[in-house]
């Protein structure tokens, strides 16, 4: 009996292990030291990461060996840890920013507001365990995001609701929202709009 439990064992491995590859094609095996990367067919995409907290997106590096598991951590570092290094202002990067600024503009009257570290909105998770994210996407507020800060007066912000509107990282939730039904109800407070 014990050597058909011990196959049945090995096949249901080998099967679960063959349907991660089929959900997730890019991920690569841990047991080869392979890096996996995120994508729009990851489990893990949208969940956060067990060391910092930070939603998983489309490119993050994962650590191999918790790509399996329900703890998945980012592979490397984390977001807030790779940009404390790069946490000065740099000409290189203000020029970049500039740059797509100017090849893709928003609209005149929207105000953009980019997160740099130590904004509060970037805040550690605290006591309920999550960090500040935006309310449309849910994906977590990262340092150097681009958002629209109270999306329904965002010339006189009532509130501190942050939705992402980032030509460089292509998270165009504010355009979404406008355009949607749901733009006709606070994304925070769900009042409808006049």
């Amino acid at each position: 009996m014990a050597k058909r439990d011990t196959g049945e064992t090995a096949l249901r491995e080998a099967f679960d292990a063959g349907l991660g590859k089929g959900r997730d094609p890019t991920r690569s095996d841990a047991a080869a030291g392979g890096s996996s990367r995120t994508t729009i067919r990851s489990p893990w995409l949208g969940k956060p990461c067990a060391r910092c907290g930070h939603t998983f997106r489309r490119g993050d590096a994962v650590e191999p060996s918790s790509a399996a598991t329900d703890e998945v951590r980012h592979g490397g570092v984390c977001p807030d840890e790779e940009t404390a290094s790069t946490a000065g202002s740099s000409q290189e990067r203000e020029a970049f920013y500039a740059g797509v600024a100017s090849a893709h503009p928003p609209p005149p009257w929207l105000l953009l507001v980019r997160l740099s570290p130590g904004d509060p909105r970037l805040a550690a998770p605290g006591q309920a365990g999550r960090r500040p994210s935006c309310v449309i996407c849910g994906h977590t507020l990262r340092p150097f995001d681009e958002v629209v800060v109270c999306p329904c007066s965002p010339e006189a912000p009532l509130c501190r609701g942050a939705v992402h509107r980032d030509a460089i990282r292509t998270m165009y939730c504010y355009d979404e929202w406008q355009k949607s039904k749901i733009g006709q109800h606070c994304p925070v407070t769900s009042r409808k709009l006049t």
